[in-house]
């Protein structure tokens, strides 16, 4: 092939790269949600969670920026000359501060971006919390340890109270139950439908009859969650609460 072919193929390359990676961040800065308080079927894209479209992004990054130098090693000569022909003498010279221009660009998006040190305390939980912290920390902003353990401790306090009164509210559910069946009330009665964390998607499936796709749906489960998996395992990671899948398996049983 010739030098002139090379350049054409790495230019179409560039350009398809800076097309996805143009899409990919216009998806993710408008259309998909962020943050633990979004329903986690907003944060899918034809199938991919924002973290990997985001992942697509990092990947056409590094592809664009190989094809970059091999570009510049391509057309050296000509930006070599047309350098020399505009700047004389010093085209070094300017050669070198474009390039410092490029990266100076970079900080200055940084200087210009709003700095709100409180605008993404939500955005982590656990770990993901804690490095927020950290991080707030390296820029200068004061966190307290004091706060940090109160947080902790409050949310160990918060933990332990749901799932024991979670586990009353069960325990309850099972006493109901039971009496109902022994005075011989039809499962059909949504009041005495007993649904626990150990349960899947697919056994109160096969205890109401509702579709179990349904109910993920009512929960805001995206479509790529196995429903095989327990209820109790579900609730932590698409948050919601036991409660409302009850409240949801009797209205879809309602309608029925």
């Amino acid at each position: 092939m010739k030098k002139t072919d090379w350049q054409y193929l790495v230019d179409t390359l560039l350009f398809l790269c800076i097309v996805g990676m143009v899409f990919i961040g216009i998806l993710m800065g408008f259309f998909l949600a962020q943050g633990p308080t979004a329903q986690e079927s907003a944060k899918y894209f034809l199938g991919l969670h924002r973290h990997q479209w985001g992942n697509i992004h990092l990947y056409l990054s590094i592809t664009f920026t190989l094809l970059l130098v091999i570009h510049l090693i391509l057309s050296w000569k000509w930006i070599k000359g047309k350098a020399r022909q505009l700047f004389k003498k010093g085209w070094g010279t300017a050669l070198t501060l474009t390039a410092i221009a490029s990266i100076l660009v970079l900080f200055l998006f940084w200087f210009l971006y709003p700095k709100v040190p409180g605008a993404y305390e939500d955005y982590g939980k656990g770990a993901g919390k804690k490095a927020i912290q950290q991080q707030l920390l390296k820029e200068g902003y004061p966190v307290p340890e004091e706060k940090i353990e109160t947080q902790k401790n409050q949310k160990k306090k918060e933990g332990i109270q749901n799932i024991k009164e979670e586990k009353k509210h069960e325990e309850a559910l099972a006493e109901e139950h039971e009496e109902k069946l022994s005075r011989g009330i039809k499962a059909e009665d949504t009041s005495g439908i007993l649904i626990t964390g150990r349960m899947t998607l697919y056994d109160i499936e096969d205890e109401t009859g509702v579709s179990a796709r349904k109910i993920a749906d009512k929960l805001g489960i995206p479509s790529s969650a196995p429903l095989d998996e327990t209820l109790g395992r579900l609730r932590k990671r698409y948050l919601f609460t036991m409660q409302e899948v009850r409240d949801v398996v009797a209205s879809l049983m309602k309608k029925r």
